[in-house]
């Protein structure tokens, strides 16, 4: 239990860190904060009850892209700087080395598995924020449309 929480406190200082390098608007830094401790989160329930590593990060890319379109609208600013700082914890950078390890080891076998975790981790990211922005699209879309045929 102390271990999920020392992750979630890191990824949602990791994400405040970030939002201070992207010269994120101060008073949008503990939004930022959460946004990372929530895609981590999403993350940790995922992986830990569908075993995927692709469905883990589709959930958590979806999670962090539906947050970042919902603070977007109440905060009346860009989506992008939200999502963004949400996304770093999800990013597969401990696979991503041990791939590249194994290709300057000329481990064959364990690069093409840490380069399969690795892509099928960023696939997964890039597919939940596929989704969750075509579904706020949609969404606006519509309000856009029932604010037209009211007017008339």
């Amino acid at each position: 239990m102390m271990q999920i929480f020392l992750q979630l406190l890191s990824a949602a200082f990791g994400s405040v860190g970030f939002g201070l390098i992207f010269n994120l608007n101060r008073r949008y830094l503990p939004a930022a904060g959460v946004g990372g401790l929530l895609a981590w989160l999403a993350y940790l329930l995922a992986a830990n009850t569908l075993h995927s590593v692709f469905l883990a990060n589709l959930l958590a890319g979806f999670c962090a892209a539906l947050y970042a379109e919902i603070l977007a609208r109440c905060c009346n600013a860009p989506s992008t700087p939200f999502f963004i700082t949400a996304a770093i914890p999800l990013i597969p950078g401990s696979t991503l080395y041990y791939c590249m390890n194994a290709v300057v080891s000329n481990d064959l076998s364990a690069a093409e598995h840490f380069g399969e975790q690795t892509f099928l981790a960023a696939l997964g990211i890039a597919g939940g924020m596929a989704i969750a922005w075509c579904l706020a699209d949609l969404s606006r879309k519509l309000h856009a449309l029932a604010i037209r045929s009211s007017e008339k």
